[in-house]
């Protein structure tokens, strides 16, 4: 809507702000919805207006620099208190259990509690299927997709294993990718689906509605299952970031976010930030009315300083600490970052061209500028293409596109391979 011709335009609103789903990464032109708005809206000369809880770090290094004015609410709708917030370590979990277990001793304690005073839950995984790793008894490697570099997930429901990347589907009895081994396939890990079932074992009177990409491929099957949550038909809503933020339930009195530790290992310098944003966000869900509302954080991680800043809701002690370490390794808000992202199924070719188109940019751009090297993407094949990506940061992101544009004069792009370019992207991993 950002790009709607409505003449004498005097105010966008971009709820949100900090939202990945702004950004267009699958085609080109990657742009950003929010910054597309910040540039129409001087244009036009018009007001934006950026909402959010959870700021992206550079607009409020923006509010620090004067660009732009803040403007800060210092209390909850209808004067809801902030919810308790507990920090649950799994590692003594796993002990007391002697093994993996899903749901802590608190967390069983406070959904019993709710169901007893009639109250709802809200149980947050980032992760859809029943086990999210099926592995091999005989080499211990996992059964990947055989289109993409990434692991079968196994849906109960279908009784198959699927690739979130692609949508391949087969029977759960493959053979390993790696070893061809037909030896009994072990499953681990689990997502949403196994959160219900396993849920629905401890509690069988508690009635549970699932939201994830599984649950709401029809349409109005989304507004069916947030409907029958409302109304009461359902005691506990499991899902995915789907229920993360935008939802208003005023009688739901807990939340828990049972793994919170998978987003911290990804290797991005937004990592840390993305999960700050997702633990705020869905905490928000609880004691949003007269109703006191409880956070139950699982973790293996209990000491990690950015979880600590998302249980207390403080925002501002999150940014200082996380500015001061970008500032020192010169990420944004301190630099702008350009990714080069290369795509071919001629897996030689690829490699050759890039790592030539790599070593143009490092010798036509000035010293300051930082190149990172060729390497491969995180998902490195999707859909029988394999992926290559480069990083250049710098304090301007032209002078990195003209450079670019004058070694486009004198190597042409191959028709194999097919070149991405993203300023500002918000994944430099995947």
């Amino acid at each position: 809507c950002v790009f709607s011709p409505i003449p004498n335009l005097g105010l966008i609103v971009v709820d949100e702000e900090h939202e990945h789903s702004y950004k267009q990464q699958d085609d080109m032109p990657c742009y950003n919805a929010r910054d597309v708005a910040i540039v129409r809206a001087k244009l036009c000369n018009a007001t934006v207006i950026l909402g959010s809880a959870t700021p992206s770090i550079e607009s409020f290094y923006n509010t620090e620099s004067n660009k732009y004015v803040l403007n800060t609410l210092f209390e909850r709708n209808a004067n809801a208190e902030l919810p308790l917030v507990h920090i649950v370590d799994m590692k003594r979990e796993y002990e007391k259990a002697q093994g993996m277990c899903l749901f802590s001793e608190l967390l069983l304690n406070k959904l019993d509690d709710r169901k007893k005073r009639g109250e709802k839950s809200i149980l947050f995984l980032n992760r859809r299927g029943y086990h999210t790793v099926l592995q091999c008894s005989q080499c211990q490697k996992a059964v990947e997709c055989p289109h993409c570099d990434t692991s079968l997930t196994f849906h109960l429901s279908q009784n198959e294993v699927n690739c979130h990347l692609c949508g391949f589907s087969t029977h759960p009895k493959i053979a390993c990718s790696s070893c061809k081994s037909n030896e009994l396939i072990q499953f681990k890990g689990f997502g949403t689906e196994k959160v219900e079932t396993m849920l629905q074992k401890v509690f069988p009177n508690i009635r549970c509605v699932r939201i994830d990409a599984d649950t709401t491929k029809h349409k109005g099957k989304l507004e069916k299952l947030i409907h029958d949550f409302r109304s009461g038909k359902a005691d506990v809503l499991i899902g995915t970031q789907m229920v993360a933020k935008g939802l208003h339930f005023p009688d739901v009195t807990l939340v828990c976010v049972l793994n919170t530790d998978a987003g911290l290992h990804i290797p991005d310098f937004r990592a840390q930030e993305t999960v700050f944003q997702l633990i705020t966000q869905v905490s928000g869900r609880a004691g949003r009315s007269e109703l006191k509302g409880e956070v139950i954080i699982q973790t293996a991680q209990s000491e990690n300083e950015t979880i600590h800043f998302a249980s207390k809701q403080d925002f501002i002690s999150y940014y200082q600490s996380e500015k001061e370490i970008r500032k020192l390794f010169q990420f944004p808000p301190f630099c702008h970052i350009v990714k080069f992202l290369f795509t071919s199924k001629n897996e030689n070719a690829l490699l050759d061209f890039s790592q030539s188109f790599f070593q143009e940019m490092q010798k036509n751009l000035p010293s300051q500028y930082i190149c990172h090297p060729v390497v491969p993407s995180g998902h490195y094949k999707v859909k029988d293409c394999f992926r290559v990506q480069f990083l250049i940061r710098g304090a301007s992101v032209l002078k990195i596109i003209d450079v670019m544009h004058s070694i486009d004069t004198r190597f042409a792009l191959p028709s194999s391979i097919k070149r991405f370019v993203d300023v500002d992207p918000l994944s430099t991993f995947f």
